[in-house]
């Protein structure tokens, strides 16, 4: 199998590095990739796109709310599941930095993260200084401070559903997740709830148990990510935007944008911005 993806080290600072991973749309395999070992310990922060996962006996749907802990020497292996380009951040850590502030979150049941509008604009800020050139003294202390913000998780009490159960609504959880980063962002509840062959009730309910927001904060997470990465890249003006994303106008989209980001699209385009270039893997 053909490895199309794309690789370029954004910065190095601390023992840290700072990849971009792209694999475009018209390259990907939707096949599982072989499993594979991995070598190096890193956080994982998807972008755009959304791919499965599986490792450590559990698979999950990986999207642009959030990404997953990589821990070492395990096998994983990875199927594409969108139609779009999927881009990531992957942020590669030495030992001592992972069990500071990275082991405790992998250790407790699941590798798979969820990260807040807050630490997602905090991400693509860290980006920006990246490509500007910034020293890697800012660079290492930016992204000690991101790390710092992983979301620590909680055990939950009470006995839960059964096995089989679990595995269903997880299942179905997946299934909306590969819907919406499918092009179905502008479907209504009950069209969605039709694609996964749910009612809309159950649909809700168990979106909400299994991770903690509802669907429609889940959609609009989703929209205004998708809205950053297109700012990053200069791409797109608002009101093509608004149209492509289902919002109602230009107003609607910068309202939502602000409420996700306490900043308005126009300051984001420019503290984004991607035009500084990426220097290839290995690249002095």
């Amino acid at each position: 199998m053909v490895d199309t993806v794309q690789r370029h080290r954004l910065a190095a600072a601390g023992g840290m590095v700072i990849e971009d991973v792209r694999e475009p749309a018209e390259l990907q395999d939707p096949a599982w990739t072989p499993l594979r070992e991995t070598t190096s310990c890193a956080v994982v922060l998807v972008r755009a796109g959304g791919f499965l996962r599986e490792a450590q006996g559990q698979r999950h749907f990986v999207d642009s709310t959030g990404g997953y802990i990589n821990a070492l020497d395990i096998e994983e292996r990875y199927a594409n599941a969108t139609k779009g380009p999927d881009a990531s951040t992957v942020i590669r850590l030495p030992p001592d930095i992972y069990q500071d502030l990275v082991a405790g979150i992998e250790s407790q049941g699941s590798w798979r993260i969820g990260t807040s509008p807050e630490f997602d604009l905090r991400h693509r800020m860290l980006l920006a200084v990246c490509r500007q050139g910034t020293d890697d003294f800012e660079v290492s202390e930016r992204l000690q401070n991101l790390l710092q913000l992983l979301p620590r998780r909680t055990a939950r009490g009470g006995p839960g559903p059964r096995p089989a159960t679990e595995r269903a609504h997880r299942a179905l959880v997946a299934a909306v997740q590969e819907a919406f980063n499918n092009g179905h962002l502008i479907v209504s509840l009950e069209e969605l709830a039709h694609l996964v062959n749910s009612s809309p009730h159950h649909l809700s309910r168990v979106f909400r148990r299994l991770t903690g927001r509802t669907i429609t904060a889940y959609r609009n997470e989703l929209r205004v990510r998708a809205i950053l990465e297109r700012l990053a890249a200069g791409t797109g003006n608002l009101a093509e935007l608004a149209t492509q994303y289902g919002f109602a106008d230009h107003a609607h989209l910068a309202r939502t944008v602000r409420q996700h980001t306490a900043h308005s699209p126009s300051a984001l385009r420019g503290r984004l911005s991607m035009n500084i270039q990426a220097r290839p893997t290995g690249a002095p």
